[in-house]
């Protein structure tokens, strides 16, 4: 059975937009995910300071309680024509988008 489904988002951002992505995230993005059931654990920059001659990755993480979350989340944002049109706003100031699905997949205790 499997748990928690985590969502880790990570934007490469061109030099100087940073700001721009991180508004286009709070204000376009963050309420529709948490309407679809996503809830944003932790964000991070890297390099830790921006850079202004070259990229700077932003990685957002978000989490799914379960399989079932994950499905209706999925299904609803492929129902809603806006959140292509964000995702296409977005890619217009990053170098590379990349996002990925991940699980605990630590061995299980004996005798839990």
């Amino acid at each position: 059975m499997v748990g928690k489904i985590h969502v880790l988002d990570e934007l490469t951002v061109e030099p100087g937009r940073l700001d721009e992505v991180r508004r286009l995230m709070t204000e376009g993005y963050m309420a529709g995910a948490k309407a679809r059931g996503m809830t944003l654990e932790q964000t991070w920059l890297t390099p830790p300071i921006e850079l202004f001659d070259q990229p700077n990755t932003l990685v957002y993480l978000w989490s799914v309680p379960d399989a079932a979350a994950w499905w209706a989340m999925r299904g609803a944002a492929g129902r809603d024509p806006s959140v292509a049109g964000f995702w296409a706003e977005v890619d217009s100031c990053c170098v590379v988008r990349q996002r990925r699905f991940l699980v605990d997949d630590s061995p299980a205790e004996e005798g839990r």
